[in-house]
C-alpha cells in the first residue's frame, strides 16, 4: 500500500490482495447493514440511538432517518467497491472522495471493534 505518489500528492493504492481484502470487508459490512436484528451490538453501534429515554421519539427518529442513512451507506460502500475495482490509485485530495473512504473504514472500525469487544480503553472484553 502506497499512499502518496512520487509527486506527494495523496494517493491510495493497493496492492491487489488489499484491495481483495477490503473488498471482502465491504461485502461483510453490506451484509451485516442488512441485518434487521434489534439485538445486534454491532447495528446498535453502527446506529446509535438518538433518545435514548424516550422510546416513543427514538422510534420516530427511526422512521424518520433510518432509511436515508442506509441509502447513504450503501451509496458510498457502493462508491468505494467501484474505486478498488477500478484498479487504479485512489485520490484522497478529493475532499468527497477522500470524506467517503473515512466513513467508510469508520463503519468498519466501528463494526470490527464491536464484534471483538473492543471498548473506549482499548482492551478487549
Amino acid at each position: 500500500m502506497n499512499l502518496l505518489d512520487g509527486d506527494g500528492v495523496a494517493l491510495l493504492e493497493l496492492d491487489p490482495e488489499e484491495a481483495e481484502l477490503l473488498s471482502l470487508l465491504f461485502d461483510e459490512l453490506a451484509a451485516l447493514l442488512d441485518e434487521e436484528d434489534a439485538d445486534d451490538a454491532a447495528l446498535r453501534r453502527l446506529n446509535p440511538a438518538g433518545y435514548r429515554d424516550d422510546p416513543v421519539a427514538e422510534a420516530e427518529f427511526r422512521s424518520l432517518t433510518a432509511d436515508g442513512l442506509r441509502a447513504e451507506r450503501d451509496e458510498r460502500l457502493d462508491a468505494c467497491r467501484d474505486d478498488l475495482a477500478a484498479g487504479a490509485g485512489i485520490d484522497l485530495t478529493d475532499p468527497d472522495t477522500a470524506r467517503r473512504w473515512l466513513q467508510v473504514l469508520n463503519d468498519l472500525r466501528l463494526a470490527l471493534g464491536t464484534r471483538l469487544g473492543v471498548t473506549q480503553d482499548g482492551q478487549p472484553d
